[in-house]
């Protein structure tokens, strides 16, 4: 009984070290890969952020904050961004400074507080069943392993940081946008 029990554990956890490889060794393969050719035109940023959806934009007028940008539609001459309150904002290729592709860190994030929850809930659970429930303890102490095992998955993963996908020639970035990678 013990034995079968040691054995399940350490399957749970090859099996969360598998996937977290797994994950970890992806590599991107999208249109970025297409548009090396363009890269840094505003014609390759077009290219790249049509698909993408969603953008960070950093103009001229305020080289120290960025806007979020829904794309609306990516033309050569404009940019579209839908907002959820108001007009739509518009963006011509003078005007912008930089456009950068967002990471995956807040989804990182809330993957990982989710799974916190979840185990600190089937903690909770064990504990209060524990005196009442063998079995149904036993169930929610799985279930509290395989959610540390899926935080640990989340947090071995390759996370995407934020991609500097068209500067403005001429320009450099600076403060907090000098850790974006180009």
């Amino acid at each position: 009984m013990i034995q079968r029990a040691i054995r399940r554990i350490v399957s749970l956890f090859a099996l969360a070290f598998i996937l977290g490889m797994i994950a970890f060794a992806q590599s991107p393969t999208s249109p970025e890969a297409h548009a090396a050719t363009t890269k840094n035109t505003w014609q390759g940023a077009q290219l790249v952020g049509s698909s993408k959806g969603k953008l960070l934009v950093v103009t001229r007028n305020q080289p120290q904050r960025w806007q979020t940008c829904r794309i609306q539609s990516f033309t050569p001459d404009t940019l579209v961004c839908s907002r959820i309150l108001g007009r739509p904002r518009s963006y011509l290729p003078e005007q912008v400074l930089a456009l950068i592709i967002p990471g995956d860190n807040s989804l990182k994030i809330r993957l990982l507080a989710g799974f916190n929850v979840g185990l600190a809930s089937a903690i909770w659970g064990t504990v209060v069943l524990v005196a009442t429930c063998p079995a149904c303890a036993v169930a929610t102490s799985v279930v509290a392993l395989l959610l540390f095992c899926a935080a640990g998955a989340v947090l071995v993963g390759d996370d995407q940081p934020d991609q500097l996908l068209y500067l403005a020639p001429g320009e450099r970035l600076s403060g907090k946008f000098r850790f974006v990678k180009p």
